[in-house]
């Protein structure tokens, strides 16, 4: 039985618009009026993710920033946390320069990004329920040590190349981070073996259940072991080929309702 529902938000919860169809918050209701702890598992940081869980009046600590932290929105504090080594921040500052790649950085409360960049208008598009400013200097302007960075691309082919070059440019010095495409034009470097299933894991343990009460909704790269890890894993069916190949089951895209559902047809199954 499944008494743990968590939820990716991009494309899995909201659709390009970034809005909470009716049928999505009514199913999250009623899987909640039954007792069944709703979560979001999003890359997302702490805020915006609490305008959507409090959209939903979820109770539940969210995962945030690909499990680098668990986060109770209503008392607003932080459970649990994971930052990048803070020596990975020169080196992704200098590749990013000599490369001539799209960085940004997040910190729970606040994305940054350099002065002047050619990001795409995709990822300002993404970013617009999120607090966003521009730095002069990466090495000297972010006030604390962020959880992870992002590199975006315009030409959504380009992605998984990036990501490999990425990899392999960090080979030596990278054993430092976990690259992770999370999103049709982005790439983000996180704390090395951080993942949305290891905030999943520790979340499980917080409220002492098991794998097999957990069911996990996704539908990219960055949730693949997180539907692994769940004793039910469900992918969008217009996921990634990663989320695809971890999912026991499938259910329509965000547009269709797919996070609905999954709660109307794996967990609210038996009501009458």
């Amino acid at each position: 039985m499944i008494h743990l529902a968590a939820f990716d938000l991009d494309n899995t919860l909201v659709g390009p618009g970034l809005t909470l169809s009716p049928r999505v918050k009514a199913a999250v209701a009623r899987a909640q009026a039954k007792g069944v702890i709703v979560t979001i598992a999003t890359g997302r940081g702490p805020s915006p993710t609490d305008q959507f869980a409090a959209a939903l009046d979820l109770t539940a600590p969210l995962i945030c920033f690909q499990g680098g932290i668990v986060y109770d929105y209503r008392q607003k504090q932080i459970l649990h946390e994971t930052r990048l080594d803070r020596a990975v921040v020169p080196i992704i500052v200098r590749l990013a320069g000599e490369r001539g790649w799209n960085l940004s950085f997040e910190c729970p409360d606040m994305i940054y990004l350099p002065r002047d960049s050619d990001h795409p208008e995709e990822l300002f598009e993404l970013m617009r329920v999120a607090n966003w400013k521009r730095v002069d200097n990466f090495h000297t302007d972010l006030p604390e040590t962020p959880h992870k960075f992002i590199l975006s691309v315009h030409d959504r082919a380009e992605r998984d190349a990036l990501a490999n070059e990425l990899r392999a440019s960090f080979d030596g010095e990278l054993a430092k981070i976990t690259v992770v495409p999370s999103h049709p034009i982005l790439v983000e470097g996180l704390p090395r073996g951080m993942s949305k299933a290891v905030g999943l894991a520790w979340l499980a343990d917080y409220f002492s259940l098991k794998p097999e009460e957990v069911m996990a909704v996704g539908d990219n790269d960055n949730d693949a072991e997180m539907l692994r890890w769940a004793g039910l894993g469900v992918a969008m069916a217009d996921g990634s080929p990663a989320a695809l190949a971890s999912a026991d089951e499938f259910v329509p895209p965000a547009a269709e309702d797919g996070a609905a559902i999954a709660l109307e047809k794996f967990v609210l199954r038996d009501e009458n």
